[in-house]
C-alpha cells in the first residue's frame, strides 16, 4: 500500500478511538504541562486539540490537523518539548522508521520527551484493506534499540490495551 493509499485508508476507513487506550489514551493530557509546546504526529481528527495547550497537530489524511503534512514534509522553527506517537510511526521498513524518528527528533527540544503507541504487527482494524497495511513489526526490543540509537532513555515500556505497546523516551541529556 502506498502513501496515498495508506492516507485514504486512514481518512475513510480508520476510527479514532481513544478511551480504550489505558496509557496512551487521555492519560496523556496529564503527562504534559501548560508550558510545554507538544508535536502530535498523526492526530488524525486531533482529538487532543482544546484539550491541550500549545499543541500542534500533523497528519496527511485528516482536514481538523493544524497541518496536512507527513512528518517528513513537516517544516518549522518551531521546537517542540514532546511528541505523541500514538499509531502514527507504523507502516514500513525498518530503514522508514528509523528515517521518520530521526525527522521527529530534529523538531524536538534536548531534554524532550515521546509518548507512544505502536502497532506489533497485529492487523485487527475490522475491515479487509487493513490486510494490505505494511505494518512495522514493532516489539520491545526495537523500542530499546531506536531509544538508544536516538540518544533517548525508554524509561516505560508495556503492554497498553487492544495489543499495543505503549512507551515512554525521555532525551538523555
Amino acid at each position: 500500500m502506498n502513501q496515498k493509499q495508506l492516507n485514504d485508508y486512514f481518512a475513510t476507513k480508520w476510527v479514532s478511538d481513544l478511551d480504550k487506550y489505558e496509557y496512551s489514551g487521555w492519560n496523556l493530557i496529564n503527562k504534559v504541562n501548560d508550558s510545554e509546546w507538544i508535536l502530535d504526529v498523526g492526530c488524525g481528527p486531533n482529538p487532543f486539540k482544546g484539550k491541550i495547550k500549545n499543541l500542534i497537530g500533523i497528519d496527511p489524511a485528516y482536514d481538523e490537523s493544524d497541518y496536512k503534512v507527513s512528518l517528513e514534509e513537516f517544516k518549522t522553527n518551531q521546537k517542540f518539548d514532546v511528541a505523541f506517537c500514538l499509531g502514527s510511526v507504523n507502516f514500513g521498513s525498518e530503514d522508514k522508521i528509523i528515517s521518520q524518528i530521526s525527522s521527529l527528533v530534529n523538531l524536538l527540544n534536548p531534554t524532550s520527551r515521546i509518548y507512544w503507541r505502536c502497532n506489533p504487527g497485529v492487523k485487527d482494524h475490522p475491515n479487509e484493506e487493513c490486510e494490505d497495511i505494511d505494518f512495522f513489526l514493532w516489539s520491545f526490543e526495537f523500542h530499546k534499540k531506536f531509544s538508544d540509537y536516538f540518544e533517548f532513555e525508554c524509561v516505560d515500556l508495556k503492554w497498553d490495551n487492544c495489543n499495543r505497546i505503549y512507551a515512554e523516551w525521555v532525551r538523555i541529556i
